[in-house]
């Protein structure tokens, strides 16, 4: 399994495996990425629902 390798504060590299389909692990990989996008719209979209049931 690939590694992270994403610099460290401690100035090593991060040993965590990838999240599938992204070049890095959870902890480094950001919102901006594809993972992290789509992880804040599947959040929105549950907000969402859970906002229009509790109108009716």
């Amino acid at each position: 399994m690939a590694k992270c390798g994403a610099p460290t504060k401690a100035g090593g590299r991060c040993q965590r495996p990838v999240v599938t389909g992204t070049s890095r692990c959870a902890v480094h990989q950001g919102p901006w990425s594809a993972y992290g996008r789509a992880q804040q719209q599947e959040k929105e979209a549950k907000e969402k629902k859970r906002k229009i049931r509790k109108k009716r």
